[in-house]
């Protein structure tokens, strides 16, 4: 009965800790019968070896279901960053163990990194406080906990060592980060593929973060942030913003006039006699131009009004439409100004 109920445990963590206990009892019943029934050395001696085997197998298996803590700081970064991921707490222990990574901090004021002084050899993870990124005496973008110092540095320095930073990152308050030499970071992505996987991804996506944070800062004349997804466009927006005509707005001026009836040519008045004769056939009304009897005339080329300097700057505007990023959009525009 003991062993039909060790044998019917899952194949988890836990099902496998039921089993190994169970079994010892098992083995224990064994080897007691083996001494005291038959009074068989070679049985006894059995029996009594496989306890002492699973007994070995369940101090390992509690050993590694132990509970793996980490200081408030570390918890957090990876109930944020590596938990999402399925990274387990032995990987992210030995991740921020001090063979590979080192906990410092900086006062309010204090450099991390100084523009063409620092070299990119590290990636820095910001666990408490505020950083600023400067540019000269421009401020950039915050950094927030939880979030890389230099992922852009790291990921763009990646064929050369002698790189150096093109921002200065500064304290705005007391704080505290862990960083990584890139040598020893990339000895651990060897042995932990997955994990490597994981902080490539975590890069990637914070550098976007702070490019999007950048983007928010410009703004066009209409007061609308550029999209840097699509450049060509976001060049021209930028150079000359766009005025789209509104519905309410009065149409451009057209390049017909009415005529009065005593200044229109014979030909002129039996073709409207005929097309009005077959709108009344059809029961259709009649269209009536400014209240009275008028027709259109084409101008002359002397008398078509030119082309204001707004609308020729609207065309100048107008992106290139082979490039790739032109839009829809785009092209109906440039319809509309062609018309």
């Amino acid at each position: 009965m003991l062993f039909v109920a060790s044998y019917c445990a899952p194949s988890t963590k836990k099902g496998q800790l039921w089993m190994h206990t169970i079994l010892i009892f098992g083995f224990m019943l064994y080897s007691i019968w083996a001494w005291h029934v038959i009074c068989s050395p070679d049985a006894f001696s059995w029996n009594f070896g496989f306890v002492f085997l699973n007994l070995a197998q369940v101090v390992y298996l509690v050993y590694e279901m132990r509970p793996v803590k980490f200081d408030p700081e570390l918890e957090e970064v990876y109930h944020t960053l590596f938990e999402p991921f399925r990274v387990s707490r032995l990987q992210f222990k030995r991740m921020v163990s001090p063979d590979f990574a080192h906990i410092m901090s900086l006062h309010a004021g204090e450099a991390y990194a100084l523009q063409n002084l620092t070299k990119t050899d590290r990636l820095g993870l910001l666990l408490s406080g505020k950083v600023n990124v400067m540019s000269g005496h421009q401020f950039l973008h915050p950094i927030l906990p939880c979030e890389f110092l230099d992922s852009p540095e790291f990921e763009s320095s990646r064929a050369t060592i002698d790189e150096k930073f093109k921002v200065s990152i500064v304290a705005a308050s007391s704080c505290r980060y862990v960083y990584w030499q890139r040598s020893s970071l990339e000895y651990l992505f060897v042995k932990e593929p997955y994990l490597a996987c994981v902080v490539t991804t975590l890069i990637a996506r914070d550098i976007t973060t702070k490019l999007y944070a950048m983007n928010n800062k410009i703004v066009t004349e209409r007061g609308s942030h550029l999209d840097i997804r699509l450049p060509s466009i976001s060049h021209a927006l930028a150079r000359s913003p766009r005025r789209l005509r509104s519905a309410s707005k009065p149409p451009p001026p057209t390049t017909v006039q009415p005529v009065p009836p005593e200044k229109r040519p014979n030909c002129w008045s039996r073709e409207a006699d005929s097309l009005i004769n077959t709108i009344k056939r059809n029961g259709m009304t009649t269209p009536t131009y400014g209240g009275g009897d008028e027709e259109l005339m084409p101008l002359a080329a002397h008398e078509a009004p030119a082309a204001s300097s707004d609308d020729l700057s609207i065309a100048d505007s107008c992106p290139d439409t082979s490039s790739k990023y032109h839009s829809c959009e785009a092209v109906e525009t440039d319809d509309e100004l062609r018309h």
